[in-house]
């Protein structure tokens, strides 16, 4: 199990920090794709990582 948790932690911090990246992308200016499309790339991989976050940590807590 704790090889199971590590790789869901990785994988989440890995989803959150593209996240981050698509979002400070969206903040430049002159950006392609257009920004509307860069915003619903961040919430999309960063729910993605909070959601896999929160299930290491559940499986961290059960285990």
């Amino acid at each position: 199990m704790p090889g199971i948790t590590s790789v869901l932690f990785i994988i989440s911090i890995v989803m959150l920090f593209g996240g981050g990246n698509y979002f400070l992308a969206a903040q430049r200016a002159g950006v392609y794709p257009p920004r509307r499309v860069l915003q619903q790339r961040a919430i999309t991989v960063g729910g993605a990582g909070g959601v896999i976050f929160l299930l290491a940590i559940l499986v961290t807590w059960v285990v």
